[in-house]
């Protein structure tokens, strides 16, 4: 199982992977579990988090508490995902 630094290492590639498979689950009209709900919203988090920190960064004007928050979005993200992967270890996501 990879460590965690793996799943902060691929966290926007992740994060999108989460994104599309809960978009082709609501669009085949199956229902994700509550878990893989918390995940989406987390994933939504970092996502934010990280598009304004980029913006910022963009026009050079990042400030410390942007920057923290994409830091522990990506945390708060990374956790949960490393679980669920781990749980659901040879599951295609859109099976959920």
């Amino acid at each position: 199982m990879p460590p965690l630094e793996e799943y902060l290492e691929q966290a926007d590639k992740l994060a999108q992977d989460v994104v599309n498979a809960w978009a082709s689950n609501k669009a085949a009209g199956k229902v994700p579990s509550p878990e893989f709900d918390a995940l989406f919203e987390k994933a939504c988090s970092y996502r934010t988090a990280r598009e304004i920190a980029d913006n910022r960064r963009e026009f050079n004007v990042l400030n410390e508490q942007d920057a923290a928050n994409e830091k522990a979005t990506r945390q708060a993200f990374a956790e949960p995902c490393k679980a669920f992967y781990e749980k659901h270890r040879g599951q295609v996501l859109t099976q959920q």
